[in-house]
C-alpha cells in the first residue's frame, strides 16, 4: 500500500492510495493549516479532488479543524467516522466532560514552546481554545458504530477499523493487513525527553489508553504510524506499556 505522509503544523495527516488517483486521507488538521495542506498536496502532486474519503481517527481541534473547508472544496467526498465522533463533532470543541489531563507537568512548558513554535516559525496562527467549526454530517458521509473492515465501508482497501479509547472516547485506529496502523492519538512519538514513553500529551483515562495499546499489540500491530511524530515499532508500544501511570 503506498502511503504519503503530510506534516501539518503539529500534526500528521496520511494519505492512503486507493488506485492511480484516488485516496483516503486520514485526518485534517487545525483549521488555521488550511494553506499548508493545501501546499503539502501539491509538493506530493496530488489534487483536492482526487482524495475520496477521509477518515477521522478522533473528533478533536487538531484532527478536524479544516474538515469544513475541505468538504466545501471538495462536495464528492465522504466523511468517514464513528457514530461518538459523529455527535462531538457536531458540538466544535473538545470533550471535556469525561475528565482526563497532561501527560506529566514538564509537557505545560513544552506547550507553551510549541505554540510559539507553530506561530512563529510555520507562520500558522492558532487559537488556543480547543475549538474548531462545528461539522453536521451530510447524507453520502458513512457513519458506523463499532469495529468495520473498509471493504464493509465501500473502501477498497485491506484494512479494519478498530476501537482504541483513552485519550478520547472516541479514539479509532485503522489497521491493515500487513500490521501497519494508522492510530491518531492512540499513541505517539514526540517529546521523549519529557518523559511522555510513546504516550500522548492529553490523555482522558491512563488506564484505558494502555489497555487500548494491550488490544492493538494482541490483534497483530507492527508498525505505528501516530498524528504527532514519527512511525515505529510496536515493541517501542510493548516496552513502555504501563510505564506513565
Amino acid at each position: 500500500m503506498i502511503t504519503t505522509k503530510l506534516k501539518l503544523s503539529v500534526t500528521n495527516d496520511y494519505l492512503l492510495r486507493i488506485n492511480e488517483n484516488r485516496y483516503v486521507l486520514i485526518d485534517t488538521g487545525y483549521k488555521e493549516d488550511w494553506k499548508l495542506f493545501l501546499k503539502r498536496l501539491k509538493e506530493n502532486g496530488i489534487k483536492i479532488n482526487e482524495i475520496s474519503y477521509v477518515i477521522l481517527t478522533h473528533h478533536h481541534d487538531d484532527h478536524v479543524g479544516f474538515l469544513n473547508k475541505l468538504v466545501s472544496e471538495n462536495k464528492d467526498i465522504r466523511v468517514v467516522m464513528s457514530d461518538k465522533t459523529n455527535e462531538l463533532i457536531k458540538v466544535g470543541e473538545n470533550d471535556q466532560t469525561h475528565g482526563g489531563g497532561l501527560i506529566n507537568k514538564r509537557i505545560e512548558f513544552l506547550i507553551r514552546y510549541k505554540n510559539m513554535y507553530v506561530s512563529k516559525v510555520l507562520g500558522v496562527k492558532k487559537e488556543n481554545n480547543l475549538k474548531f467549526p462545528p461539522y453536521e454530517s451530510r447524507n453520502n458521509d458513512i457513519i458506523f458504530t463499532g469495529e468495520v473492515t473498509l471493504r464493509e465501508l465501500g473502501i477498497d482497501l485491506p484494512g479494519k477499523i478498530i476501537e482504541t479509547p483513552g485519550h478520547t472516547i472516541d479514539s479509532i485506529s485503522i489497521l491493515f493487513e500487513d500490521g501497519d496502523c494508522f492510530v491518531g492519538d492512540a499513541a505517539a512519538n514526540m517529546l521523549k525527553l519529557c518523559g511522555t514513553k510513546n504516550c500522548v500529551i492529553f490523555i482522558m483515562d491512563k488506564k484505558q489508553y494502555y489497555e487500548s495499546w494491550d488490544k492493538m499489540i494482541k490483534v497483530g500491530v507492527k508498525k505505528v504510524y501516530p498524528a504527532h511524530g514519527g512511525e515505529f515499532s510496536v515493541g517501542r508500544l510493548k516496552k513502555n506499556i504501563w510505564r506513565n501511570l
